[in-house]
């Protein structure tokens, strides 16, 4: 009898082990379940600062030569060089739109470069010498949220026609 004691007792605290594993394991994967929709819904805020900022910006075109609003004249890239926008001391003087989404006010950066006159896409076999107005002035804005620490990052990016 006095055995049958003592491995009941063992047995129950393999089953209290076995409970407990159970139990940790469950908050573990509540806790990634959570990190998973916050990052979700950082990502899905960071989109929505980029779109609100580039539909502001793109109001903005033609900017006015200088203008302040871009910082500084747009740059024109130049070929053989690296996208301005992988480079991070761009963005630190890169201009800035407050935009609000859902209610709460988000800084986005922006970069907008001239890209030139190009021919008419619905007319692509038109001569600039014989009509002038064949060609458009084309810029290529970058849009971004201006990302926290450890928090998502959005860049956007497109090609815009006058």
């Amino acid at each position: 009898m006095q055995q049958q004691r003592g491995i009941a007792l063992v047995l129950s605290m393999l089953m209290l082990v076995a409970i407990t594993l159970l139990a940790v394991s469950a908050m573990r994967g509540t806790t990634l379940q959570e990190k998973m929709a916050s990052n979700l819904n950082d990502r899905e805020v960071a989109k929505q600062v980029t779109e609100a900022t580039l539909r502001q910006v793109s109001t903005l075109l033609p900017p006015a030569a200088g203008s302040a609003w871009f910082n500084a004249p747009i740059p024109v890239p130049a070929q053989g060089t690296a996208d301005r926008w992988n480079n991070a001391a761009i963005w630190a003087n890169a201009g800035v739109v407050a935009v609000a989404v859902n209610g709460v006010n988000y800084n986005g950066q922006f970069l907008v470069e001239n890209m030139g006159s190009w021919t008419s896409r619905q007319d692509p076999t038109c001569k600039p010498k014989e009509n002038p107005l064949c060609e458009r002035q084309t810029y290529r804005i970058t849009v971004r949220n201006q990302p926290q620490a450890g928090r998502a990052a959005v860049v956007v990016q497109v090609v815009w026609r006058i």
